[in-house]
């Protein structure tokens, strides 16, 4: 069927099927009859050629009535769920738990990689890194891994695993650095909540952003900080060995980041190749951390 007769005209030309057919039911709450039609470019909506100029401003001021709640869709939105992130998350904590707890290759991991104040201030920027895959025991490691996985399922929904990788470690570190900044020479500090605490903010902060700026206003808003009060309690307030502000710097530069990351124009959701730069690019970081480590120690 030729797309544009003399009695018809294409006013609009989509890829798929629905959203011809999402233009046309536009159409037909303004009282123009219309036809969706396939042709060498995916789908054509028809309409008679005396309505055709009628039926291009319809269309036009739908799509720009809908332009910001497609584009709040589009951030705020669930990608797939990608279970080798979650698995690579697991493997990678457990492995440093068991090579810590037995020496793997004669290294002591928890001397050469725990988040040691005095030696992070004479220069060992790594142990903000390698500090954030060691724990003291079982019941630690357990309890980053659960909660963990909670928090960076939720975020990865929203970056995308590759990105929620480099953001989390990065926004990590960061906190640890700040830790180590306000803390006694004498502290020393490792585990994963603080990367937790940073997810926990990043995804505030992005929602936050990607809903306009305007204040919180929904229990889904509020979500993320709630879990991360209650994150916080359950790790424990009281507990000497807990440290609270590393918990609280990894989560206020998770809010750094993601105020930064919520106002790049990027197709981050789309863009397979950044995804996987950026998977890259954290492994990277970590695994430099630890070569660092590895090749200094005494």
């Amino acid at each position: 069927m030729n797309t544009e007769s003399c009695h018809e005209v294409a006013v609009r030309r989509c890829a798929e099927r629905h959203q011809a057919e999402l233009y046309a039911l536009v159409l037909s709450a303004r009282a123009i009859t219309s036809a969706v039609v396939r042709d060498a470019q995916g789908f054509s909506l028809l309409v008679a050629s005396e309505d055709a100029d009628q039926a291009k401003q319809e269309l036009a001021a739908y799509d720009s009535e809908n332009q910001g709640r497609s584009t709040e869709r589009k951030h705020v939105g669930s990608t797939p769920l990608n279970i080798e992130f979650l698995l690579a998350y697991w493997a990678v904590l457990l492995f440093f738990f068991a090579a810590a707890r037995s020496d793997v290759l004669s290294i002591e991991w928890l001397e050469i990689g725990s988040g040691r104040v005095d030696l992070i201030r004479a220069g060992e920027w790594w142990r903000t890194v390698t500090a954030l895959f060691l724990h003291a025991s079982g019941i630690h490691l357990l309890s980053n891994l659960a909660f963990g996985t909670v928090f960076l399922l939720l975020l990865s929904q929203v970056l995308g695993p590759g990105m929620t990788a480099l953001a989390v470690v990065a926004a990590g570190a960061a906190g640890n650095t700040l830790d180590a900044l306000v803390r006694p020479a004498s502290h020393a500090f490792i585990g994963a909540s603080t990367a937790i605490f940073a997810a926990v903010g990043l995804l505030a902060a992005l929602r936050q952003n990607w809903r306009g700026g305007r204040m919180f206003s929904t229990l889904r808003d509020w979500a993320p900080i709630a879990g991360g009060i209650m994150l916080l309690a359950f790790l424990g307030f009281g507990d000497g060995q807990t440290d609270i502000l590393a918990h609280i710097f990894g989560f206020l530069s998770g809010i750094c980041l993601g105020g930064l990351l919520a106002r790049l124009d990027r197709p981050w959701l789309e863009d397979s190749p950044a995804q996987v730069g950026s998977a890259w690019a954290s492994g990277g970081i970590v695994a430099l951390a630890w070569l660092c480590a590895i090749l200094v120690r005494p």
